[in-house]
């Protein structure tokens, strides 16, 4: 994403405009890598956020605080000590890199005024953020460094930015070497401060406008008439100061804080989500080897149901020539009555001859009872199968902490073992809302598990309301709420279309989802239901935004 200089650099004068002169009230922190700063500027409340954390490193406006804050760390106390009622003077970009500051006056211990600077370096994974005096003097570090392989990062030393060794857009030989580069990757290789988008979006500019004009403009990018920050859509998802020429979706936002917010937030909700996907599709798959485990052995026992029958025949041949039954004997060989040839019966040595004889009937009786569980056994596990089956379809659906737990919670019933632990304090989750939809003027609903079914069915549902499912799929629920009126065709195809990307065939190129008024579906076990009077309407499966 252009999480670069030339956007960071209208980013600071964003914030600049919005945060100039504003007081510090307090500073929280979420971990030991991001740090919550209230401010009081220009009449409002504003929060900013500072993170180092590698995904989401940055520092921006935002509406809201991520969770609860932990205990407050070192360097939280340290800028507590320092900024807390210091007034903000401005932001700015340090060495034309990814290095934003702000610049802060406040008093010291003496009640002297003082300077300090709030220094975010934002690179990924060396991310950091540095508070240094008036003098550039490192104060503290939220990662303090100090080896002989790298700049100090250290209280007492000076502040050093990192190197870089690219040539500035603001020097005079950038002209010069964006007409003569020979491709957007030879502009991103040799200009400071460009991501490969930037680049891209450069070298097509001096086509357009000329080298030193496109210059201009990138350099100064807050300034620029069609400054307008926006979030594309689709699966790389990122901010920009405008919408480049090669983004064709978006979304316009009111600022880069709330570009940055936007994409962020999705971006932990997005990981959080894979990590919670991950866990409950492991012991998804522990579960479903166990039931494979127990349906082959069922059907083993199953398989060969003259087995138990022979040991009814052995018993009631040996119950015949009892009196030939020795203690001792291993082997004994009899006429056997039942297929008219000898047969050798093995006998225990150290049984009596009653022993042996009811040895084969209780082997009889166990085989029986083998059977008969296993017949139980078998239709257990495979009604459970289908059960993990559905499961494997919800948790692709699944966009909250809140609906993870639901799963989890299906899940356990189903394997008689603990829900797996949340982060954060135990609470008591609401249910969880089905995904909605407003088509044309008619609500949709669609469940993205079973219990959200359950509820779109049994509880939001009214008799006249047009009911949906996937043909022969596991999956969601559907209902349009018709509210007495005829439901379009366009309004049925589209509901459909959704429901089949919230169920089993989410990535077939076509589905068929059946509809019918909710009056002819009837409840079976758990959230199953049978339906009648149904009409089929073939669609394209619908991927929607979960979050």
């Amino acid at each position: 994403m252009p999480n670069d200089m030339i956007t960071l650099k209208a980013h600071a004068k964003e914030l600049s405009e919005a945060l100039a002169g504003g007081k510090i009230n307090k500073i929280s922190a979420a971990g030991g890598d991001i740090f919550y700063i209230f401010l009081r500027a220009k009449g409002k409340n504003r929060i900013l956020y500072a993170s180092v954390r590698s995904e989401v490193a940055g520092i921006f406006l935002t509406e809201s605080t991520a969770g609860e804050f932990g205990q407050p760390n070192n360097f939280c106390m340290c800028l507590r000590k320092h900024l807390v009622g210091a007034t903000v003077e401005g932001f700015d970009i340090i060495n034309e890199d990814r290095i934003v500051a702000m610049r802060l006056i406040s008093k010291n211990e003496l009640n002297d005024a003082a300077r300090y600077s709030l220094i975010t370096e934002i690179m990924g994974g060396a991310s950091n953020i540095v508070l240094t005096d008036g003098d550039d003097t490192v104060i503290d570090a939220a990662k303090r460094i100090l080896n002989e392989n790298s700049r100090p990062v250290y209280p007492h030393f000076k502040y050093e930015p990192p190197k870089r060794g690219k040539i500035l857009l603001s020097s005079a030989e950038a002209p010069d070497v964006l007409k003569n580069a020979g491709s957007p990757e030879e502009a991103f290789a040799a200009l400071n401060g460009l991501s490969k988008e930037s680049a891209a979006e450069l070298y097509r500019l001096r086509d357009e406008i000329g080298a030193e004009k496109a210059l201009s403009r990138m350099d100064d990018l807050y300034a620029y008439e069609g400054y307008s920050p926006a979030v594309s859509e689709g699966s790389k998802r990122a901010f920009y100061a405008y919408p480049y020429s090669g983004v064709t979706r978006y979304t316009a936002v009111p600022s880069l804080s709330a570009a940055m917010d936007l994409t962020y937030s999705l971006t932990v909700r997005e990981r959080e989500t894979s990590r919670r996907s991950a866990a409950v599709r492991k012991r998804l798959s522990a579960l479903e080897k166990k039931l494979k485990k127990h349906i082959e052995q069922s059907r083993n026992v199953l398989s060969d149901p003259g087995k138990k029958e022979r040991y009814l025949e052995l018993g009631e041949i040996l119950k015949c020539n009892f009196s030939r039954i020795q203690r001792g004997m291993s082997i004994i060989e009899c006429y056997d009555f039942y297929n008219t040839r000898n047969v050798k019966i093995e006998l225990n040595p150290t049984f009596s001859a009653k022993k042996n004889v009811e040895h084969y009937f209780k082997q009889y009786a166990k085989a029986k009872g083998a059977e008969s569980f296993a017949r139980e056994d078998l239709k257990r596990s495979e009604e459970l199968s289908e059960r993990v089956k559905e499961l494997k379809t919800y948790i692709r659906n699944c966009s909250s902490e809140a609906e993870f737990k639901e799963i989890d919670e299906e899940l356990s019933s189903l394997s008689g073992k603990p829900a797996l632990p949340v982060r954060g304090k135990a609470k008591n989750t609401p249910k969880t809302p089905p995904y909605r939809e407003e088509i044309e003027g008619f609500t949709v609903f669609v469940g993205k598990n079973s219990k959200q079914n359950e509820r779109v069915t049994f509880e939001l549902a009214g008799a006249s309301d047009v009911w949906l499912h996937a043909k022969n799929f596991h999956g969601a629920h559907g209902l349009i709420v018709s509210g007495g009126k005829e439901v379009p065709d366009s309004v049925i195809e589209r509901a459909a279309a959704i429901v089949a990307g919230f169920s089993e065939c989410a990535d077939a190129p076509k589905a068929e989802v059946d509809y019918t008024l909710r009056k002819f579906v009837k409840r079976l076990k758990g959230s199953r239901v049978t339906y009648t009077e149904y009409k089929t309407v073939v669609v394209k499966p619908l991927s929607v935004n979960k979050f």
